[in-house]
């Protein structure tokens, strides 16, 4: 019995020795900490999947712009229809007496106002037609009644003038139709809603007025 007590207990104390050992080897591992990691990264699928996500802001859709033919269908009133319907008519007599001007007139300054005249006033009139059949609209006729136009009389007048009386005679009408004109113009920029229209109505008061300054100079040298 003692001698089997001697044999079994060094070997049973020996394993312990070699469990410790094994242990504080497994110890003084830890206590050098982790070995640090490389940092954690989302795969690429998953990149992908998180960039393509929609946005949760809902955006909200741009106003149709209005085209400018409805634009201008719409902008346009009473007043610029008056208007337009009077300043054909009116045009008309002016460019009738500048036709006369060119056979009749004794000085060459008349005839150049004729000129200058049908060359404003001729293109005006086909503008205006244009805006009129737009609307539905028909010119007044030659005879209705508006400011500066003549009468059938004072244009037969006119037409059996010649010479320097045919000079004075039409500087003095034409005055009197510019001035019509003028009055006409300033209603349509007061009233009118057609953009087009008023800047007619402006070139008409600058051109004209200009004009009508021009011939009352001319009439103070024929005195």
């Amino acid at each position: 019995m003692t001698s089997f007590s001697r044999i079994v207990l060094p070997v049973a104390t020996g394993t312990v020795v070699l469990t410790l050992l094994a242990g504080c080897s497994t110890s003084g591992t830890d206590s050098a900490g982790p070995s640090p990691s490389a940092p954690v990264t989302a795969s690429a699928s998953e990149a992908g999947t998180a960039s393509a996500a929609p946005s949760e802001t809902p955006t909200t859709p741009e106003e149709p712009s209005a085209s400018p033919t409805a634009t201008e269908a719409a902008g346009h009133n009473d007043a610029d229809v008056s208007f337009a319907k009077m300043m054909i008519p009116h045009h008309l007599q002016a460019i009738d007496m500048a036709g006369l001007a060119r056979t009749q007139a004794g000085d060459q300054w008349i005839r150049d106002l004729a000129a200058k005249i049908v060359d404003a006033q001729d293109p005006e009139i086909r503008t205006i037609k244009g805006w009129l059949d737009g609307w539905g609209e028909e010119p007044h006729p030659r005879d209705h009644a508006m400011p500066g136009m003549l009468s059938e009389a004072e244009i037969g007048k006119l037409a059996k003038a010649d010479g320097s009386a045919f000079d004075r005679l039409f500087v003095t009408m034409m005055i009197k139709h510019h001035q019509g004109a003028i009055k006409m113009a300033e209603e349509e920029r007061a009233s009118g809603a057609f953009a087009e229209a008023t800047a007619l109505a402006d070139t008409i008061v600058t051109t004209q007025a200009a004009e009508i300054k021009e011939m009352k100079a001319y009439l103070a040298k024929l005195k």
